[in-house]
């Protein structure tokens, strides 16, 4: 049976693909990267340096088409430790293929709450209903979606440096 190209993916298994993607990337940079249960709580994948001594928690984000938000957790419950990062990826149909961005935890929470803060300006000016708690990576903020994408390519934990250095 053909289905068509119109009909929209499942989310849960967008998601899981986004995961796999991530996984399978990290893997290849010589990281032992495991993808865990569904009933995890804020962590999509645990990775560790092969022998165990440094590792990251990572939250990912995916996207089917090339979106500018990312529907995020509330800024209050985005994770922030040291080990903590998020992964948004977003399908480029054109080249066929993930483009990825990296953030520390710290720097997603601060994003969701420059967010979060711009959504209660435009509620109190009549404007918007509710807020959605999101991560931009648009236009408005090239150079830091910039720095994220550079992240994503080149992060490992095996350099010597502290996991919490990448994408603030």
């Amino acid at each position: 049976m053909r289905v068509s190209p119109r009909k929209r993916a499942n989310t849960a298994l967008i998601g899981i693909a986004g995961v796999h993607h991530v996984v399978s990337e990290l893997s290849r940079r010589g990281l032992v990267a495991l993808a865990t249960s569904r009933n995890t709580a804020a962590y999509d994948i645990v990775v560790t340096t092969p022998r165990g001594t440094r590792h990251a928690n990572i939250q990912v984000k995916t996207a089917q088409k090339r979106v500018s938000f990312f529907r995020m957790p509330p800024s209050s419950k985005v994770m922030t430790g040291p080990h903590d990062f998020y992964v948004l990826l977003r399908w480029l149909r054109s080249q066929n293929c993930y483009e990825g961005f990296m953030l520390s935890g710290r720097a997603a929470r601060t994003e969701v709450e420059k967010g979060e803060k711009f959504q209660r300006r435009r509620m109190a000016a009549g404007t918007r209903q509710g807020i959605v708690p999101s991560l931009y990576v648009g236009r408005k903020v090239e150079a830091r979606a910039k720095r994220w994408r550079k992240t994503w390519l080149t992060w490992t934990l095996s350099r010597g440096e502290s996991p919490s250095r990448y994408g603030s």
